[in-house]
């Protein structure tokens, strides 16, 4: 997918890169399904550090840019109600993605047993089943709308701002 305007180009790079953490978070949920993995293994490892270090961004950042900067300037030029689905969906994502990283936080400091395990399962699938689709969804309606209505100097003002807060 292309986009002529920067700002949708990023959001795009974004949202396949998240996309790309959910999908290792689904393989290692199904690996890992009958029993907890080796707190060492170093593919868990790995995916629990890029999800601390990722989620964050994407969830705060990523979602209030859109809905502060975004959403608004689409509501100006006539077409609020995708401003206001999206918005509803980012309310859901939000409160998962936190626990999800309160959970790895507390793997972290005591242990991975059944029960922690357990949890970080049932957050991560979660977050998969409402995440992919979301950033499927933005990429197949949101940024086409934006990239054909958006006026360069807006598109400049609003990638500066969005980059300068990366």
């Amino acid at each position: 997918m292309y986009f002529e305007n920067r700002v949708c180009r990023k959001l795009h790079e974004e949202h396949d890169a998240v996309v790309a953490l959910m999908e290792r978070l689904a393989q290692t949920i199904a690996r890992h399904r009958d029993r907890p993995p080796e707190p060492n293994d170093p593919a868990l490892t790995r995916l629990m550090n890029d999800l601390v270090a990722e989620l964050p961004g994407e969830i705060t950042r990523h979602f209030d840019f859109e809905e502060a900067e975004l959403f608004s300037y689409l509501a100006e030029a006539g077409n609020d109600a995708i401003g206001r689905h999206l918005t509803y969906e980012h309310g859901l994502i939000r409160p998962i993605g936190a626990a999800l990283v309160d959970v790895i936080g507390d793997m972290r400091a005591n242990g991975i047993d059944a029960a922690r395990w357990g949890e970080f399962r049932r957050l991560g699938q979660q977050l998969y089943d409402y995440l992919v689709p979301h950033a499927r969804k933005e990429d197949m309606a949101l940024l086409p709308m934006l990239d054909s209505v958006m006026d360069a100097d807006t598109e400049v003002q609003l990638y500066e701002k969005y980059v300068e807060n990366a």
